[in-house]
C-alpha cells in the first residue's frame, strides 16, 4: 500500500471514528482548526505523509476539550533555528504526543523514529527518548479515553487485514 492509499484509509477510519472531525492532507505545515458553529474540527496534515497525519491525531487525541476548542490547540510553536532553551522545551511537550504515535505506528506497523523538528543535526536528547518511551509504554497500557478508542480501532483493523493476507496467500 502506498503513502496516498494508507492516509485515505486511516482518515476514513478516523472519521467514522470521531464524527465531528475533518481531516485533510497536502498541507505545507500541519494545523488543527477548532470547531467554528456549525463546522467539524479540522485536522490538516503535511503533504501525504501517514507519520504526519498519526502525529497530528495524537496531539488531538491528548488535547483536552477545552483545548479541542482552540486554533492549535493554542500551542506556540517555534521553527526550526530554536535555542537550547526552545529545544528543550519542544522536547518536553512533544515526548508524550510522539509516545502515542509510536504506538500509533506500532499498531499499523509502520516504522516509527523520533522527530525533533530541528535539522541542525543534533542527536535527540536522553531525556527525550526516556520520556517519549515512558509516555509509550502508557499509551499501551493506560491511555486516555480518545487515544484508546484510536489505537483500538487500529490495532482491529491491522489485525482483520493480517487475518485476511494468512487466508489468501
Amino acid at each position: 500500500m502506498n503513502d496516498n492509499d494508507l492516509c485515505t484509509n486511516l482518515i476514513n477510519i478516523f472519521e467514522n471514528l470521531l464524527p465531528m472531525l475533518s481531516i485533510t492532507g497536502g498541507a505545507d505545515e500541519p494545523y488543527y482548526q477548532a470547531p467554528k458553529e456549525n463546522e467539524k474540527a479540522k485536522i490538516f496534515f503535511k503533504e501525504n505523509y501517514p507519520r504526519s497525519l498519526l502525529h497530528e491525531m495524537a496531539h488531538y487525541c491528548l488535547a483536552g476539550q477545552r483545548r479541542r476548542e482552540l486554533d492549535d490547540y493554542d500551542y506556540w510553536y517555534s521553527p526550526c533555528g530554536r535555542n537550547a532553551d526552545e529545544q528543550s522545551l519542544f522536547e518536553k511537550v512533544e515526548a508524550r504526543p510522539q509516545g502515542l504515535e509510536k504506538a500509533m505506528c506500532e499498531a499499523i506497523g509502520i516504522k516509527f523514529s523520533p522527530s525533533l523538528d530541528d535539522f541542525s543535526g543534533n542527536p535527540p536528547s536522553d531525556e527525550f527518548l526516556y520520556n517519549l518511551n515512558c509516555a509509550y509504554k502508557e499509551m499501551l497500557t493506560n491511555p486516555p479515553p480518545i487515544a484508546r478508542k484510536v489505537l483500538l480501532a487500529l490495532q482491529n483493523i491491522n489485525a482483520i487485514d493480517s487475518a485476511y493476507k494468512s487466508e489468501t496467500i
